[in-house]
């Protein structure tokens, strides 16, 4: 058979030189040598990005990089050339596949994830972070919680204070009605008696102001204490939003990394696995090519059998049938049988002859077909083991996808973590703004009360101060009062005497002339030097007298100037006393309203018993509150500053965000 090539020059089988034994030497029966000297040779050349002469196996994806793999295949059938060329294309073959498969073997570690399990997780470092956070939050918490209890503990001593206030303020008063009733009854025994039960009163009422006072201070103490417990909150919360921002700018970092390594790994590994994937395509094709051509020789093989037999096999056919016509008139004439069983004889001899050609032929063709068959086989395993190769490879490529794909899946939770991060940390920075705000209300509140006490406290000193110098002035009025009075008897007395002594003094006159007449001069020398005595004592008595008049008339400027000035510290007092009551106004509306929204919370917080107490402590400072604009005469526009909504500091240590921006809402305040 002559040389067969493709005109295309593109052609697969490019290079490719098929020899076959020519029909002559087919025709040649019992050659046991036939194509017994088969030989496959292969040559696989080096791979290179230059070469356009040899045949190209390239990838359909052009964006990679191409390798090139050139082959040329040469299968020829002659005789005069070894088998061991034959041996040594299939052990080529098999080393190729051996040494792809250490390739394989030792690449196979580079499937694998990045990340050893040393690599910091952000997932666990978010967890921590928010363990961390929450420890911190409920050390803040049961430290409000804590200070909260000892508050409303203060809170109830101060009541009780007030209390005892209260009651010393009523005892007194009744004790100040009762002395005011023993005065009026002139029961002077008693008055001294109230006056010392009095005393005793007053001192028992400074104790309990002093007392009051105390937990008043206790209570400021651990209110103040409640304030810096929500800021301690707040900082808390707000290192808590830091730290969550910052875990989730980091979360968002690694999620980046994670998806740049990963998809350069995965590059690396996909240029890696499309290698491996050319290189095993370009040797399945070469031995596919060698299984075809085997093939088609085993198959020629077959022919040229079938050829070189067939005339032998015709012939064998006809001596059948003439042996089988023989028999047959063998049996028609059986006089004939001793020359026909000869002719049979002979025919058996050349049939036996012509089967021993048939079978040295065919012998020496099994033998070829034996050596082809192994040959084909090995072919077919080496393909087998192609296969399984290439499902190595589309496993591997499957590893390379899950990779890329877990580690897509791990930027998604990292993104997911950042986001979770963010939307944590700004809810804390909510909460923040909403505390800070609402604990601005607290604050001002919290030292309105104080400057009003303060003030409160203040002005009543001056009053006080001022009630005591009048309670001076009018002891000091009294006893100008009293000095005066005695000063005006004492003029009286001297005005009589000097109206005795004008009136007597004429009469003696008359009795010295009657004495004078009658000639009792002892007696008229008498009466005489009483009437000198008594003209004497006149022009004292006067001049004590006009003395008097002066003094007189000076305590009386100064009573008047006292009253004058009485009257005006009256008017200072009742001033001052106007802006005490204007004060505690003002702080009793803030101690109503706060005690209003303290009971709201109590109520929330199911504590019903101080919810009553608080509610009876609002309606005790409204009622005092309502008495005060009518006895001093305040206007309601002079207090329109006053807040109108109040809010608890226990609330604000406890709400979540929604609960904080409802009440922030409620009272028009706004997260700064």
């Amino acid at each position: 058979m002559a040389m067969k090539e493709e005109d295309d020059i593109d052609s697969l089988f490019e290079g490719m030189v098929l020899f076959t034994p020519s029909s002559q030497l087919a025709e040649e029966a019992g050659d046991e040598n036939l194509f017994s000297d088969l030989t496959l040779n292969s040559q696989t050349l080096e791979e290179t990005h230059q070469s356009d002469h040899t045949i190209l196996i390239t990838s359909s994806n052009t964006s990679r990089r191409k390798k090139r793999a050139s082959s040329s295949l040469r299968i020829g059938y002659g005789r005069g050339e070894s088998t061991d060329d034959h041996d040594r294309s299939v052990s080529s073959s098999s080393s190729s596949s051996n040494l792809y498969d250490d390739d394989n073997n030792n690449n196979r570690s580079i499937y694998q994830s990045p990340y050893s399990s040393s690599t910091p997780n952000p997932m666990h470092e978010f967890e921590v972070a928010k363990s961390q956070i929450s420890h911190k939050l409920n050390l803040a918490r049961q430290l409000a919680k804590s200070v909260s209890g000892a508050r409303k503990d203060s809170m109830a001593r101060r009541r009780k204070a007030a209390e005892d206030v209260h009651v010393a303020s009523l005892k007194l008063s009744h004790l100040e009605k009762q002395l005011d009733d023993a005065c009026e009854s002139e029961d002077f025994e008693a008055a001294e008696t109230i006056s010392q039960s009095l005393a005793s009163a007053e001192k028992e009422k400074q104790a309990s102001l002093v007392a009051l006072r105390d937990t008043e201070s206790l209570c400021d103490a651990f209110h103040s204490d409640m304030i810096q417990a929500i800021h301690s909150q707040i900082a808390a919360e707000d290192h808590s939003a830091s730290l969550l921002h910052q875990l989730a700018t980091d979360a968002l970092c690694d999620a980046e990394l994670v998806l740049k390594k990963a998809q350069a790994l995965s590059s690396q590994h996909m240029d890696s696995w499309f290698s491996s994937s050319e290189a095993l395509e370009a040797k399945k094709m070469e031995f596919q090519i060698h299984s075809h051509l085997v093939n088609d020789a085993l198959n020629q093989l077959h022919d040229s059998i079938d050829h070189a037999i067939q005339d032998d096999i015709h012939h064998k056919d006809s001596l059948c049938k003439r042996k089988d016509m023989l028999n047959d008139e063998l049996h028609r004439l059986i006089d004939l049988v001793k020359e026909k069983e000869k002719e049979i004889a002979e025919n058996d001899s050349e049939i036996q002859a012509v089967e021993e050609r048939i079978a040295r032929v065919v012998s020496g063709f099994r033998e070829t077909q034996s050596t082809i068959n192994t040959k084909y086989d090995d072919l077919q395993s080496a393909l087998s083991q192609l296969e399984l190769e290439s499902k190595t490879l589309a496993e591997k490529k499957k590893e390379i996808d899950n990779l890329l794909t877990e580690e897509e899946d791990r930027g998604a939770k990292l993104r997911e973590l950042a986001r979770i991060s963010s939307d944590e940390a700004t809810t804390y920075q909510k909460v923040v703004g909403l505390r800070r705000s609402l604990m601005s209300s607290i604050i001002k509140s919290t030292e309105d009360k104080a400057r009003l006490a303060k003030t409160e406290e203040l002005l009543s000193e001056d009053v006080h101060r001022l009630k005591q110098e009048v309670c001076a002035t009018r002891a000091s009025l009294q006893e100008l009062s009293s000095t005066k009075s005695s000063i005006q008897q004492n003029i009286e007395t001297l005005k009589q005497r000097i109206f005795f002594i004008d009136k007597r003094v004429p009469e003696l006159e008359a009795e010295k002339k009657v004495a004078a007449a009658a000639r009792y001069f002892k007696e008229a020398a008498r009466i005489a030097a009483e009437a000198k005595s008594l003209s004497v004592e006149k022009n004292g008595v006067q001049i004590e007298m006009d003395k008097a008049v002066l003094e007189l008339k000076e305590l009386e400027e100064e009573i008047k100037d006292t009253v004058n000035r009485l009257q005006e510290t009256d008017g200072l007092i009742l001033s001052i006393e106007k802006e005490v009551a204007m004060a505690r106004f003002q702080r009793l509306h803030l101690i109503a309203g706060s005690a209003k929204a303290e009971r709201s919370a109590a109520l929330e917080l199911g504590d019903l018993e101080e919810a009553n107490i608080l509610f009876a402590e609002a309606e005790a400072a409204e009622s005092e509150a309502r008495k005060l604009p009518p006895d001093y005469n305040l206007k309601e526009e002079e207090f329109s500053n006053l807040p109108k909504r109040f809010i608890s500091i226990d609330l604000i240590a406890n709400l979540g965000l929604k609960e904080l921006a409802d009440l922030a809402a409620s009272v028009h305040l706004s997260a700064i």
